[in-house]
């Protein structure tokens, strides 16, 4: 009758998830103003940062664990204390992680730092093209 319900398999999704694993665009630190990381003990630099969380590279640490992770944003935008959880390794050896325990004001902070990093990142392309 032509007031039946369509069933779920003719109905259409007007939204899909878009594959792979990335949620948050990332951003890349320059190398003239690196994100310090200390992450369990070992001190080194960020690949890259995004509002969800963070990567680095792989120095013998463990798919699935967490570790205490104290992050220096560059610039004197802060020094925040937190954890982060190992999701990935890649075949490169970088460690895909997402940062967890940071306060909102610290998650704005890093949002704020995000958000100038692509802007800087857009005036050097511009800059390029001229």
């Amino acid at each position: 009758m032509f007031w039946k319900k369509k069933t779920k398999e003719t109905e259409k999704k007007l939204f899909t998830s878009p594959a792979g694993t990335r949620g948050s665009f990332r951003v890349y630190p320059s190398k003239e103003n690196p994100i310090i990381l200390k992450v369990g003990g070992t001190s080194l630099n960020a690949v890259d940062i995004s509002a969800g969380g963070i990567s680095f590279d792989n120095k013998n640490f463990k798919l699935g664990a967490t570790y205490s992770m104290e992050m220096v944003l560059p610039q004197g935008r802060g020094t925040f204390d937190a954890k982060t959880e190992i999701l990935k390794i890649d075949d490169k050896e970088v460690c895909r992680c997402k940062i967890i325990g940071l306060s909102p004001d610290e998650e704005d902070g890093v949002h704020s730092y995000i958000l100038d990093r692509q802007k800087e990142e857009i005036a050097q392309k511009k800059h390029r093209s001229l």
